[in-house]
């Protein structure tokens, strides 16, 4: 009994101190890819963070885009749809060459998940949790999961 008293004050303690402020810096802009300049999603900067676009991180933190094999409106309707079918995501904004979505889990933790369609054929992902120092793997397991079922048809 005292063992999950003593885990269970450890989790409220933990979670009552995770900053959840709205990140700024999330969204398409023009930013620095090698030699050029193009559009692209928010560089990773902290541990916490994945992403699709080699120009913007290192490669702990690297994960391949989705390639777009049919239409960019076809791909866009799947992660929509897969979104969409996963309860712990909510579409927070859309247009029609990117998705933003966020993950609450345990009613704190929150990870934002967005899509970039990009003009070279490629669904270029990226993943952060929000308020804390290390993710332990939840935002690449999120997006691995959201690429399989993208290549499963499952939406």
């Amino acid at each position: 009994m005292k063992r999950y008293l003593l885990l269970i004050t450890t989790l409220l303690l933990t979670t009552s101190c995770i900053d959840n402020k709205e990140p700024t810096h999330l969204g398409v802009g023009v930013r620095k890819l090698g030699k050029v300049s193009g559009f692209a999603l928010a560089p990773c900067q902290k541990s916490n963070c994945v992403n699709s676009q080699p120009e913007l991180t290192d490669e702990k933190r690297l994960i391949d885009p989705i390639k777009i094999i049919s239409t960019k409106d076809l791909a866009f309707e799947k992660i929509m749809g897969i979104v969409l079918k996963d309860q712990s995501l909510n579409i927070i904004s859309s247009t029609d060459t990117y998705i933003k979505a966020k993950q609450v889990q345990f009613g704190k933790i929150i990870t934002d998940v967005e899509f970039f369609f990009a003009k070279s054929g490629q669904i270029h992902m990226r993943a952060e949790m929000r308020g804390v120092p290390h993710d332990l793997g939840n935002g690449r397991r999120l997006v691995e999961s959201i690429r399989f079922k993208f290549h499963q048809n499952d939406y």
